[in-house]
C-alpha cells in the first residue's frame, strides 16, 4: 500500500510538469494568458509561434503518467504535392532528428516529440521546446519551397 506521501504521485507529477512548462514558456517571453488553449485529450495545453511555426505544447493523459508532447504543423498537403517525393524527404529528415519525428495527420505534416513526465526535469522541457520550435521553423519554409503545399497545418 502506498504511503500518504506518494498517494498522489500522478497529481504531483502533473503539477510539477505544468510548472516547468509554464516557467519555460515565460522564459521564452510568452504571456501565459494568451498561450493557454483547450485541446481535446490534453490535461493542459499551450500554443505559441516561433518564427513562422505554430507550436503546441500539451500534457496528455497516459496510463501510468502524463506525457509532454510538443508538436508543430509544418505543412498542409494539397493536390499539387508529389507525395512519394515528400514522404522520401520526410523519412530522410527523420534520420537526422533526435527525439522528434515528422508525422502525418490526414493532410497535415507535423513535427512531433513526446516523452513521459516521469523524471522530467526543467532542462529537458527547455531543450524539447527549443529544439522542436527551431526545427519546425526551418522545415516549414524548406518543405513548402521544395514540395509545395501550404506552410503550417
Amino acid at each position: 500500500m502506498p504511503s500518504a506521501l506518494f498517494a498522489n504521485q500522478r497529481e504531483t507529477n502533473l503539477a510539477s510538469a505544468i510548472t516547468m512548462v509554464e516557467d519555460v514558456l515565460i522564459e521564452r517571453g510568452l504571456f501565459l494568458g494568451g498561450a493557454v488553449i483547450e485541446q481535446p485529450g490534453a490535461l493542459r495545453a499551450w500554443r505559441f509561434t516561433s518564427g513562422s511555426a505554430s507550436i503546441t505544447v500539451a500534457l496528455l493523459d497516459r496510463p501510468r503518467f502524463s506525457h509532454l508532447r510538443v508538436e508543430a504543423g509544418v505543412l498542409t498537403i494539397d493536390d499539387r504535392v508529389d507525395l512519394p517525393a515528400l514522404f522520401a524527404d520526410l523519412l530522410a529528415r527523420n534520420r537526422d532528428l533526435a527525439g522528434a519525428a515528422f508525422a502525418l495527420d490526414g493532410r497535415r505534416v507535423l513535427l512531433v516529440s513526446e516523452r513521459t513526465t516521469l523524471d522530467l526535469d526543467r532542462s529537458e522541457v527547455q531543450h524539447l521546446i527549443a529544439t522542436l520550435a527551431a526545427a519546425a521553423d526551418a522545415a516549414d519554409d524548406e518543405l513548402v519551397a521544395r514540395h509545395g503545399g501550404t506552410r503550417g497545418a
